[in-house]
């Protein structure tokens, strides 16, 4: 068993770290300096992005400042961030396919507005419009599955004010069906699903951590599948606070070799006490109960954990982030209940989310952590052999609460997705060289007058100013008095517009009843934002 010694440092003046101010750009740019020295040993010159917001827009644009630097194995490349509007104050976010058409689709808990917000994929890291859906009071946890086996994707949801589980049931369309909702513990934060008892069916876990640890008492739940999406009577684990600890994080992991799924959790003190953290593992023993096995220091004020085979000895290796000291830690197992001190990774300030991936071309698992303070993300490349090297810290919108890393855009190099508290939406940030998509349209409405002549037909030209290809899947008419019009000549539809190329769609106003008529030209395609509209207004004098 690992007992990890930590250096004391005065606490800071925060309740804890979701109220923690912003930090001057001025250090965090010392600190990715710092982390560069002294790596001249490899011989090799490579460069170092620091990203830097310029404008907030649908679209952020960054200027990327190139420094030679020894930083060896440089070799990650992310694009410009696209940032999509979400509800209001998301807390975490999950990905899957919620329309089965082969792309990857994200689901965002917003705790201020309520709700949950879904955007589905284009499936080339670009999103549509956000669809929002009710999920009861101050939703800030979920997760996706297929809870009933009917082939679809549910949603879970961690509704804290409530205490309770909401489940939204997938129609597979991106849409969900109703509403289903079970007790759990006290203001639960964070929801995990497996098959604990090896029915093949979903289970649920819910980390209650009391609001993070304002609210107690704290415990996990675990709310057992009963083959049809319906949940059993959630059974409680670690109730009550350890050394006066709330729990933050779940991970779901076989640890030991027996095909049974068990469950680590992190640990931090409320914002109110001595700087504090804890590492706990409960072993699975079959039909979905668990018991304590293991518990270990491993850091001040844990705030996320993730699990994988880091130096590819068939074991599960551990890392988890301090929000007190601004790092990662990096455990290797060595057995079963015996940990390893691994690399301690400096991150930006506040890191609140951890998350796995493959970021470049090598097999290596590569480590991505979320910074609520520095509004950044801080990405670690895997050398196979247990440790990182820092590959630089990227600008993401303000204040970062969840994090995904995922292939988005099919180049089968993993991309990163952040969901942001303080700006109210998502930024994505593509691996790789995958340009995206941007529609212009030549403008927002169409007027048609008519008397007794003929009104005329008008044009709207679409344009692709991104660097991507631009899909036009379909072009149609909605609105109010859609017979009022007719698209004629279009030959935009099933296009495929290179960057710089464009098209024409061509409308007719048709109505012989007198009046003011008004109807929609919906334009489907594969940039952020689709559908996309232009108002049609026609009049015809009584």
């Amino acid at each position: 068993m690992c007992a990890i010694e930590e250096r004391l440092r005065p606490m800071r003046s925060r309740s804890h770290w979701s109220k923690q101010s912003r930090m001057q750009n001025e250090k965090l740019k010392k600190r990715l300096t710092e982390l560069t020295k002294g790596s001249t040993r490899y011989g090799r010159e490579m460069s170092l992005a620091w990203s830097i917001p310029l404008a907030r827009m649908g679209w952020i644009l960054f200027i990327l400042l190139v420094a030679e630097t020894s930083l060896w194995a440089q070799n990650v490349t992310l694009s410009a961030g696209l940032n999509m509007i979400v509800g209001r104050h998301p807390e975490a976010m999950t990905l899957a396919d919620f329309n089965e058409d082969g792309f990857l689709d994200v689901a965002t808990a917003n705790r201020n507005s309520d709700d949950v917000t879904v955007l589905l994929g284009n499936g080339n890291g670009t999103f549509q419009a956000p669809i929002s859906l009710g999920a009861g009071k101050s939703p800030m946890g979920i997760a996706a599955g297929d809870m009933d086996r009917d082939g679809h994707v549910d949603l879970v949801v961690a509704e804290t004010q409530a205490d309770r589980l909401v489940i939204l049931q997938g129609r597979g369309n991106g849409l969900f069906g109703p509403l289903y909702r079970y007790p759990t513990g006290k203001g639960p934060t964070k929801v995990a699903l497996a098959d604990l008892d090896q029915d093949r069916d979903l289970d649920v876990v819910t980390v209650n951590s009391g609001w993070r640890g304002h609210y107690p008492p704290f415990s996990l739940a675990i709310l057992l599948n009963q083959g049809n999406g319906q949940l059993s009577e959630a059974r409680f684990y670690e109730q009550g606070a350890r050394h006066g600890m709330f729990p933050t994080d779940v991970s779901v992991k076989d640890l030991n070799g027996d095909s049974l799924p068990d469950l680590t959790v992190t640990w931090s003190q409320p914002g109110w006490r001595t700087p504090n953290g804890l590492v706990t593992v409960l072993v699975n023993k079959g039909q979905g109960e668990f018991e304590p096995a293991l518990e270990m220091r491993a850091g001040l004020t844990l705030s996320a954990v993730a699990q994988a085979d880091f130096n590819g000895d068939k074991r599960v290796d551990l890392v988890v982030t301090s929000a007190h000291t601004d790092e990662v830690r990096v455990l290797l197992a060595n057995q079963f209940g015996q940990y390893a001190k691994g690399q301690s990774l400096k991150t930006g300030f506040t890191p609140v989310a951890v998350a796995i991936g493959h970021l470049n071309a090598d097999d290596a698992s590569d480590i991505v952590v979320a910074n609520h303070a520095s509004s950044s993300v801080s990405v670690f490349l895997g050398m196979g052999d247990g440790t990182f090297r820092p590959a630089g810290h990227f600008a993401v919108g303000q204040m970062p609460t969840g994090l995904g890393v995922r292939d988005l855009d099919g180049d089968e190099i993993a991309d990163i997705v952040t969901v942001n508290s303080v700006s109210n939406d998502l930024t994505i940030l593509l691996s790789g060289r995958k340009g995206i998509p941007s529609i212009t349209l030549s403008t927002e409405q169409l007027v048609f007058a008519r008397q007794e002549k003929d009104a005329g037909t008008k044009t709207v030209i679409v344009s692709n100013i991104g660097l991507g290809p631009l899909r036009i899947l379909d072009v149609e008419l909605g609105g109010q008095a859609p017979a009022a019009f007719v698209v004629d000549d279009d030959n935009c539809r099933g296009v495929t517009l290179e960057t710089g190329k464009w098209c024409k769609v061509h409308v007719d106003f048709t109505a012989k009843t007198p009046g003011t008529h008004h109807a929609q030209l919906i334009i489907w395609d594969n940039a952020p934002g689709s559908p996309h509209f232009i108002v049609l207004r026609g009049r015809i004098e009584g």
